[in-house]
């Protein structure tokens, strides 16, 4: 579950959702078991408008947001271990709160999001994670904006996910214990340039990112401890021209240091980022963007193996009709690795997802995901994750789903392999219609560079 280092405002390891208006599609990124944590950021942050991480929340009417959503999952192998098979039930309660003003012409928005997550039997599995984020609008001038961000919260990373541990990596108790908890901060701005009126856009930002894993009593070995607290600052310069009606162009340069604690470490580091790309929505039914790039990591160790290579990103939608639609996202990036003995691994990853109406209360959806994961030590790690979900909207605040899915993962190293199957019902309610707030019958506003979505459960 653990995704700070994605960066900015990103609800981290949260499966909560803020009650925003949700469109007939949602990325495949969301669904299922999550990618490594900068293939994640790909595909929410790759547009000119780096304010995604909380679903263009600038745009949302001035209100509370209240929601809660229930998972009660049944697994053959909750724990993803390699060696053999543990059933339990999950049971995950997520609730949330964001509120949205304004102060004169500047926005702010500050949401709360909770995880608390149960098991049956493996009560050792059970974790939590909190976040608090906060966002500041302010309208400088015509031509100038300045957002102002900041999160923090503790987290826990699940287990058997791209770039995680092995199940044994721990020398002590690492079978009996939990998953490794998180603390993080994040903080950062972006100056934007042209944003209201302008066919040329610009964007110049920063963003501190600090990680702590917690990982005391599990290994008599300090370093391994501690080998993955690290600090991460990065400035970025995107420039956009639209030279059609909802088509544009783009491209970004970003510089990533990135600082591990641990005194004895080699892994400290610079990326450096180059991407283009097309944003573009020709008709109603067909909207997507497209980029290519290079990317290079450059270690202070001279002894560490070096990064060059290529980057790419892809989101896709399609409406075949007002009721089905087809996703596509794909993508390849440079991962910061767990494991101590590699230095990068590079993420390659593709996803198709459908859903389907029926009617307005009763929905189907469909994904299927596929994730190569290629370290520099030789280790290649593959995944294969699908599931279908069926939804049915009780009423205009609740609405019920029940589903299934199947992870595989396969990799040169045995005690990295698993397999789970699970299958159970979900329960979303959006407090804010019960509650019956002042704006409920009012549409939320809609933003081509992003369009607001409810984030779905991670790993279910």
């Amino acid at each position: 579950m653990f995704k700070s280092v994605k960066g900015k405002l990103i609800l981290v390891g949260l499966t909560g959702a803020v009650a925003v208006a949700k469109p007939l599609y949602a990325q495949v990124v969301d669904k299922g078991l999550s990618p490594a944590a900068n293939t994640f950021r790909s595909h929410q942050d790759a547009s000119i408008r780096r304010d995604s991480g909380l679903y263009q929340p600038l745009d949302l009417l001035n209100d509370f947001y209240p929601s809660i959503e229930v998972v009660i999952g049944k697994h053959d192998n909750v724990r993803r271990r390699p060696d053999f098979d543990e059933d339990d039930l999950r049971i995950a309660v997520n609730p949330a709160l964001g509120y949205r003003t304004n102060f004169g012409r500047h926005q702010f928005y500050a949401a709360y999001q909770g995880s608390f997550v149960f098991h049956d039997d493996i009560e050792q599995e059970d974790a939590q994670a909190n976040a608090f984020n906060a966002k500041l609008g302010l309208d400088l001038t015509r031509r100038w904006d300045l957002e102002l961000f900041g999160s923090i919260g503790e987290s826990y990373e699940e287990r058997g996910v791209s770039g995680a541990r092995e199940f044994f990596a721990f020398q002590n108790n690492g079978i009996d214990s939990g998953p490794e908890t998180v603390d993080y901060v994040s903080y950062g701005a972006d100056l934007i340039f042209g944003r209201k009126i302008g066919i040329l856009q610009g964007v110049l930002g920063y963003e501190y990112t600090g990680t702590n894993f917690d990982s005391e009593g599990l290994s008599s070995d300090q370093n391994f401890e501690d080998s993955r607290d690290r600090e991460t600052e990065s400035i970025h310069l995107d420039l956009s021209w639209q030279f059609a009606d909802k088509t544009s162009v783009f491209g970004r340069v970003q510089q990533t240091d990135i600082d591990y604690d641990r005194r004895d470490t080699t892994l400290d580091s610079r990326q450096t980022d180059y991407l283009v790309g097309l944003r573009w929505k020709p008709t109603g039914a067909l909207s997507g963007a497209l980029g290519v790039g290079y990317s290079s990591k450059d270690y202070e160790d001279p002894f560490r193996d070096e990064f060059e290579g290529s980057i790419y990103y892809a989101n896709v939608n399609y409406a075949f009709n007002p009721f089905s639609t087809v996703s596509l996202n794909a993508s390849r990036t440079v991962e910061e690795p767990g494991e101590v003995n590699a230095d990068f691994y590079q993420s390659e990853f593709i996803g198709l997802g459908w859903s389907h109406a029926f009617n307005s209360k009763v929905s189907l959806g469909a994904y299927a995901k596929a994730i190569d994961d290629d370290f520099n030590t030789g280790r290649e790690d593959q995944f294969f994750d699908w599931g279908l979900e069926l939804n049915y909207n009780w009423r205009n605040w609740l609405a019920a789903s029940i589903f299934y899915g199947e992870i595989d993962r396969e990799s040169t190293l045995e005690d990295f392999e698993y397999d789970d199957r699970y299958y159970g019902i979900r329960l979303r309610s959006d407090l804010r219609s019960l509650l019956g707030s002042n704006n409920e019958d009012k549409v939320e506003p809609y933003s081509f560079d992003n369009t607001q979505r409810t984030k779905s459960t991670q790993g279910n």
